[in-house]
């Protein structure tokens, strides 16, 4: 399991608890958004050690802070996302929730993360402009030839992460918004659309 998967997951179970975010709040949007270099920045955590080959170099890389792509900077913040959630912790607390399983949160966790980092690796997204992910899940659903039917059930999956997040009532029960998520999830699966 990655680090931000019970990091975010846990944040993720505090906007639904209904705490609203304060503390912490810049470091939780530029993480779960993929903006590795803010969220280093922001929390100012160790780097991991790293060396990177690239066409027969080797270079060093545990001090530098860029990446050149998401899953280095994935990898480079994996300390400051344990600084980041102790800190949460001691200020927001436990969170229980009964209605969604911890696994749904871990997998909610990296379903934007995978989409969008899937849609930079093909060169999908212009870098220097935030586009809205129901627009990347429509380049990335055409780009893998998908079915119409496909990228929808995507879209519904989107939709549940939204209710967590903003408690909108986009389903009528957390179950069946745990099972249309789960369903746009495999879509994910079957076009190994993951971060790992």
């Amino acid at each position: 399991m990655l680090v931000i998967e019970h990091v975010v997951g846990y944040m993720l179970k505090v906007l639904k608890s209904g705490i609203k975010i304060e503390a912490y709040k810049d470091e939780f949007n530029a993480i779960r958004h993929g903006n590795y270099k803010d969220f280093l920045r922001l929390t100012n955590g160790p780097l991991p050690f790293m060396v990177k080959w690239n066409s027969g170099e080797i270079t060093d890389e545990s001090n530098n802070p860029n990446y050149d792509c998401d899953f280095e900077g994935l990898l480079k913040s994996e300390p400051s996302l344990k600084i980041f959630h102790i800190n949460c912790f001691r200020h927001y607390g436990e969170v229980n929730d009964t209605d969604i399983p911890e696994s749904v949160y871990h997998k909610a966790v990296t379903f934007e993360i995978a989409i969008r980092m899937h849609a930079n690796n093909h060169n999908l997204l212009n870098q220097n402009t935030r586009i809205d992910l129901v627009e990347v899940i429509n380049k990335l659903g055409i780009h893998k030839s998908m079915h119409p039917n496909e990228i929808e059930s995507i879209q519904k999956a989107r939709r549940f992460i939204n209710m967590i997040k903003h408690y909108k009532k986009q389903f009528p029960s957390w179950t069946e918004g745990t099972h249309t998520f789960l369903a746009g999830f495999s879509i994910l699966e079957k076009y190994k659309i993951l971060v790992v």
